[in-house]
């Protein structure tokens, strides 16, 4: 009886042990491919979306006028678009 207790907490905590330490080692996570030509791009489409969010918590606190914020918003969009295109273009050629 108490080998029987002892072999079933080992397997318990072997069986504990291995589904804690398991994400560690089969890690599907890529690592981006600095050399890749998106690598790039997908780096200039991050700053537009941070330059986006500073360009609306600028207009929150009344830091530019609405004109401003308008023409600058739409310049980043349409910028944003163009970059996206371009990563999808190059997926398909890379395709």
């Amino acid at each position: 009886m108490n080998l029987l207790f002892l072999i079933l907490h080992v397997t318990l905590i072997a069986t504990v042990i291995i589904f804690i330490i398991r994400p560690f080692f089969l890690s599907n996570n890529r690592k981006p491919d600095i050399n890749s030509s998106n690598y790039g791009l997908h780096e200039q489409h991050t700053r537009l979306i941070e330059s986006l969010y500073d360009l609306d918590f600028d207009h929150r606190t009344e830091k530019i006028t609405n004109e401003d914020y308008d023409t600058t918003r739409n310049n980043i969009i349409n910028e944003g678009v163009d970059i996206l295109r371009k990563i999808d273009e190059s997926k398909r050629v890379d395709s």
